[in-house]
């Protein structure tokens, strides 16, 4: 079930094994799931490098005030 649906976890199989008439606890469903080696999202230095120019133009925008101060 696990492979079939990559993004269910422990609860979403547990209910579904219900369903089925199969009681089962889920502490016993999340310790025979395989664990997820690679991290389940991107990495600081993915997301820097995604959005680096993006943050660099953010810095550049400047409002000048009345009185000429820097927002």
């Amino acid at each position: 079930m696990d492979r079939a649906n990559p993004t269910w976890g422990a609860p979403r199989i547990h209910g579904e094994l219900l369903k089925l008439g199969l009681s089962l606890a889920q502490s016993t469903v999340s310790k025979y799931l395989p664990r997820n080696l690679k991290p389940p999202s991107q990495s600081w230095r993915t997301f820097l490098r995604n959005h680096l120019r993006k943050a660099i133009a953010i810095d550049f925008a400047v409002v000048s005030t009345v009185r000429f101060g820097l927002l």
